[in-house]
């Protein structure tokens, strides 16, 4: 018998939807467009303020609070809401906080200075400068969408039953998406997952729907990841492709080569990429690999999407493991079908041999019951030694054929069970 080398089964990545397009509303922070004014109130006076850090001079030892105004947009996080601190014996304060992506614009911070001689207020209004998101260095956190409370603007229904798979998704992403970005971007990349007032956040919602990437009209981002897509159950590994997949719409793929939705056009195989990597993550449909117990999808950047992104001087990808395990693997199956392809007609020889070998053997003894004359036994022993021979042969052969199968069958079981 001969080992079936299994082939793995393609499964197709939940369609990605075009971005879409929202409305923006105000948020209540100022818009003027002239030069931001600062004012100063008795012993307390702004020194230097602009989105992100505001320093000031107030009596020695006073506790400050500071609130942040800004139009995050619709989809931002925007900055803290307020940050606080303590002035030195000089009465100088510094305080910096987390500038997230938000649309350009003004902002202002409202100063209140507690200490001895009593409260003092002012505000220092500020520029929001137009911001680029940057694959060499962003933000971004990841949140569970309560089934219940649901997400604004998601008019998908959710499922509450759905919530482990939502949370071992999460749970993934969080784990893992920091060192696959670094990798799919081949090292030119970082991300920071954080807790609050990111680029961009992700939303992990527990029901069936199309993963998308969304782009307000002003400029604010997100990403809903669902758990469950139009082609079944969506695995925590594949949540992670499908994370770096919706980031990689920040930057691409828009021009003639890609469609209105953002995906390339036609699927060029990069030269340097194997295996399920070789289109690249921007490609649509997004074909995975799936075996016993594993699923593998892309998540290497092709060379064209990493120039899309803005990078230059781009590296050749680290060598795939799990390709450099395959390749020795399918040799050493290739070598062990070419000797079984060889035995096996020696041995179907052999077959035909002995059964020739065994009817001449029994035609004498059907012809002599009682007993052979000399010439006759002669003729018999000696087809009786070649038969004899010949089945110790076959047996060896049929051993070492058998043996070659069960080694073949080993390997194969290794080469089906890598994830790539």
């Amino acid at each position: 018998m001969k080992a079936i080398r299994w082939t793995g089964v393609a499964l197709l990545l939940a369609a990605c939807a075009p971005a879409a397009t929202v409305s923006p509303t105000q948020s209540g922070a100022p818009s003027a467009s002239h030069a931001p004014p600062t004012t100063t109130s008795e012993g307390l006076a702004v020194t230097a303020s602009t989105y992100g850090a505001i320093a000031l001079r107030t009596h020695p030892l006073d506790s400050c609070d500071v609130a942040i105004k800004v139009d995050a947009g619709i989809f931002g996080d925007g900055p803290p809401k307020t940050v606080a601190g303590r002035a030195d014996a000089g009465g100088l304060l510094a305080l910096s906080y987390p500038a997230p992506f938000i649309p350009p614009g003004h902002g202002r911070h409202d100063i209140t200075c507690t200490g001895e001689s009593g409260a003092r207020s002012t505000y220092a209004e500020f520029v929001v400068p137009t911001k680029t998101l940057d694959p060499r260095g962003f933000t971004t956190r990841v949140e569970p969408i309560d089934p219940i409370a649901g997400l604004s603007g998601l008019a998908t229904r959710l499922d509450p039953s759905l919530v482990p798979a939502r949370d071992a998704a999460v749970a993934k992403i969080n784990g893992t998406l920091e060192s696959e970005w670094r990798a799919a971007t081949r090292d030119l990349g970082d991300v920071s997952l954080v807790k609050a007032n990111s680029d961009i956040a992700i939303y992990v919602a527990p029901g069936k729907g199309t993963s998308i990437h969304s782009t307000a009209a002003d400029g604010s981002k997100r990403i809903v990841v669902y758990v469950v897509s139009d082609l079944g159950p969506v695995s925590a590994e594949n949540a992670v492709a499908i994370a770096l997949h919706e980031l990689g719409h920040i930057w691409c793929c828009y021009g003639a080569d890609a469609g209105s939705d953002g995906h390339w056009l036609e699927r060029i195989p990069d030269p340097l990429l194997q295996g399920v990597d070789q289109y690249g993550l921007m490609t649509h449909p997004v074909t995975c690999l799936v075996g016993p117990g594993f699923e593998s999808c892309p998540n290497r950047f092709s060379d064209r999407e990493l120039r899309t992104m803005g990078f230059t001087n781009i590296p050749a990808p680290p060598p795939d493991p799990c390709l450099a395990q395959k390749g020795p693997l399918a040799s050493r199956v290739q070598s062990l079908d070419a000797q079984l392809g060889a035995a096996a007609p020696i041995i179907d020889a052999n077959e035909t041999q002995l059964e020739s070998l065994d009817a001449r053997i029994k035609s004498l003894e059907r012809q002599y019951p009682n007993g052979m004359p000399p010439d006759a036994y002669a003729q018999y022993s000696s087809l009786v030694d070649q038969y004899n021979a010949l089945l110790r042969d076959y047996r060896g052969r049929v051993a070492a054929y058998n043996s070659t199968v069960d080694q073949r069958n080993a390997l194969t079981a290794q080469l089906n069970a890598l994830p790539c």
